[in-house]
């Protein structure tokens, strides 16, 4: 389900949202792939909002950047570093939750939201996607050793076997052994 809504409170927001279901590891989309669609979702929202010939975009320093100035260009907008319109990076990120309905999956969000600055003010573009994983394509769609693309992931929910019944278990272990150490070395 894909969902779009644009408000006005001195600044335009357009908001993308897409919430799929749990599927199967074949039709897992990478985080790689997802960011790349947002940010093309994000920067076209930018471009219908206010029309930009020239754009610079800030920070320098991020991740997302590169992939920012990509879409910029498809569009034939040339990028500077002095330019009348500004795009600043707000938020470019990759997120895990836990998942309540299920221990072996997880909640993924992504989102990206792009801020253009021009002699019309300020206005915003988001674009979010959400789904539920199976925590073994975690690994399947991170790639190795990438910032952009990685998030830390929350351990699973505690269950009545971890809280009560594993450590009853070892403490019940340790004692039948300590008696029966003592038992067998008083004959």
């Amino acid at each position: 389900m894909l969902r779009s809504s644009v408000g006005a409170l001195g600044a335009v927001a357009v908001a993308v949202a897409a919430l799929c279901p749990l599927h199967g590891a074949a039709q897992v989309r990478s985080n790689f792939a997802l960011l790349d669609s947002l940010i093309a979702v994000a920067v076209a929202a930018t471009l219908d909002s206010a029309r930009c010939d020239t754009v610079a975009v800030v920070p320098l320093e991020s991740a997302l950047r590169w992939l920012v100035v990509e879409k910029y260009r498809a569009h034939g907008v040339t990028v500077g570093s002095s330019a009348p319109c500004t795009v600043a990076i707000a938020d470019g990120a990759v997120r895990y939750a836990l998942y309540t309905a299920s221990r072996d999956s997880i909640e993924r969000s992504v989102r990206v939201e792009l801020r253009l600055l021009d002699d019309h003010g300020t206005s915003r573009a988001i674009a979010e996607w959400h789904d539920v994983l199976d925590r073994t394509d975690i690994a399947l769609v991170e790639l190795p050793r990438s910032e952009l693309t990685s998030a830390p992931v929350p351990p699973p929910p505690r269950s009545f076997w971890d809280d009560v019944l594993e450590p009853l278990i070892v403490v019940a272990s340790v004692a039948t052994t300590l008696v029966l150490l003592f038992t067998v070395r008083s004959r």
